[in-house]
């Protein structure tokens, strides 16, 4: 029975059930866009927040609020709230608590002012200086890290110039060293 198809009648049919299953295509999943080439009206052009004045990019990128806009770096749900534990430090006020070896920070402002403390302490022990040889060469020191004085671990700096400090400073002392 299939000898009796010529290939014009085969080509012929095989493209008329083409067309014919694209028209269906077209009609089923896109017909709004087709009906609106022919100017039925059936497509309608969806309506923009923008054009009601709603909302204004340029009136927004200042980073206020307005009629029912939102700030640009919030979102819907507003602004994310940091993890429980977690805070934003400055660089000077992180520091690792519970040193038990005696060891300091090993790099940054306090090994510096600690380096320099044991190079003051070396010359005092080598030229048998006194208390007041040591608070002209603090004074050198003040003056290259004069921030050490607000740094949260002064605290620590104080402790090892008292435990290595060749004679004996008072309290008051030790408080006073860095202003």
């Amino acid at each position: 029975m299939l000898q009796q198809f010529t290939w014009g009648a085969f080509l012929l049919a095989s493209f008329v059930l083409s067309f014919l299953w694209y028209c269906f295509v077209l009609l089923v999943f896109y017909r709004r866009e087709v009906f609106g080439l022919f100017g039925d009206g059936l497509s309608e052009r969806l309506p923009h927040r923008w054009e009601k004045g709603l909302e204004s990019l340029e009136e927004n990128a200042g980073g206020g609020l307005g009629e029912g806009r939102l700030v640009s770096s919030d979102s819907l749900m507003g602004r994310s709230a940091m993890p429980e534990g977690m805070a934003v430090l400055g660089m000077g006020q992180l520091s690792f608590g519970g040193n038990p070896d005696g060891r300091y920070e090993q790099v940054g402002l306090v090994a510096d002012v600690i380096q320099e403390l044991k190079l003051i302490f070396a010359r005092l022990e080598k030229e048998a200086g006194s208390k007041l040889d040591f608070f002209r060469m603090l004074e050198k020191v003040k003056e290259d890290y004069g921030k050490i004085g607000a740094h949260p671990n002064v605290g620590a700096i104080n402790e090892f110039i008292a435990a290595h400090v060749p004679f004996h400073l008072s309290s008051e002392e030790l408080e006073n060293l860095w202003y």
